[in-house]
């Protein structure tokens, strides 16, 4: 699997850049809605760009590991803002298959919310919904800043002996003191 490591500096240039689209777009009339887990820190940093947009998160869990799904997405909690008859900014942080966002939109056409517009920092060429608004393209595995430590157990679960976990790492782009301290605290010190 190709990886692509992100840092905050890369984060925050996307959440920029997608703000100043919506700027462009005159979509300050909209709702931003964030969809748990991966949307919330684009969702809060998008919103320092935009001060005077409402904001409301909403939980969607669907993909368990990397490259690994649940066989449907599954509504963890509802929109957790008033959004009948509101214009809304779906916002995550990749669309990878699509899945999610779809779901995620669905749901709040349900809620009765009126245009959607979809956004997600990245989108991967073979997604089922490319977003409104993206930054970039990548058909890499992105891992984004708040996501390390759930990557690396992941990695370290998937991968087996700690020869292959260590190997995966590198690959994954992980430096040689982060690679050193999960593999110590998961295989020892041996």
């Amino acid at each position: 699997m190709d990886y692509l490591r992100l840092g905050w500096n890369e984060v925050e240039t996307a959440c920029k850049s997608v703000a100043d689209e919506i700027k462009t777009r005159i979509l300050n009339r909209h709702v931003l809605v964030g969809i748990s887990r991966g949307g919330l820190v684009p969702l809060r940093l998008i919103s320092d760009y935009l001060p005077d947009m409402q904001v409301g998160t909403m939980g969607v869990r669907f993909y368990l590991s990397p490259g690994e799904t649940a066989k449907k997405p599954e509504l963890l909690f509802p929109v957790q803002s008033e959004i009948e008859g509101k214009n809304i900014i779906l916002v995550d942080d990749i669309s990878d298959s699509g899945e999610s966002l779809i779901f995620a939109k669905e749901h709040l056409e349900k809620s009765g919310a009126l245009e959607i517009v979809s956004l997600a920092l990245y989108t991967k060429p073979k997604t089922k919904l490319t977003p409104d608004i993206y930054y970039k393209e990548t058909s890499e595995w992105v891992i984004f800043p708040w996501e390390v430590q759930e990557t690396i157990k992941k990695i370290i679960l998937n991968s087996g002996d700690e020869l292959t976990v260590a190997d995966e790492l590198k690959t994954a782009g992980f430096t040689e003191n982060e690679i050193q301290k999960s593999t110590k605290e998961h295989f020892g010190e041996g």
